[in-house]
């Protein structure tokens, strides 16, 4: 075999991995954001598939000035819930959240998620990772 003919071969298996990647990653609509499957097992029940909120109840996140205006602060209020009352979008929502706990890691994936899906000029340009999930958190209980 000549040296060509080698080169040509071995190019073949990473052009094969390459196409199952892309296959995988883009045609198999098997894959799912880890944080999205977070969000549906948490957080749509109530906040709706899509964040639309529950009528009168809960309030939406689907690119809601609340959801842009309080992004850090979202660790803090997922971990803790909230009791008292909270102006969405000038409107008045009375249903409490109850605590939701998580792992830093799965937080990161939800808020990544949440920032990818829910607004539509998204609050960080970076990938959300759990030393950023902690230090939100640090911040918000002093």
């Amino acid at each position: 075999m000549s040296k060509q003919w080698l080169t040509k071969l071995m190019i073949v298996p990473p052009v094969l991995a390459l196409l199952f990647f892309l296959y995988m990653t883009f045609v198999n609509s098997s894959y799912e954001h880890p944080g999205r499957v977070i969000y549906y097992s948490k957080c749509a029940s109530c906040h709706g598939d899509h964040g639309e909120g529950t009528q009168n109840l809960v309030p939406p996140l689907n690119n809601t000035v609340f959801l842009k205006n309080n992004f850090e602060a979202l660790p803090s209020l997922i971990l803790n819930g909230m009791k008292d009352s909270v102006l969405v979008d000038g409107k008045w929502y009375n249903q409490p959240m109850y605590p939701i706990q998580l792992s830093s890691v799965e937080m990161a994936n939800l808020l990544n998620f949440m920032n990818d899906s829910f607004l539509v000029e998204k609050k960080v340009d970076f990938i959300i990772n759990s030393a950023w999930v902690e230090t939100q958190i640090s911040k918000m209980s002093k």
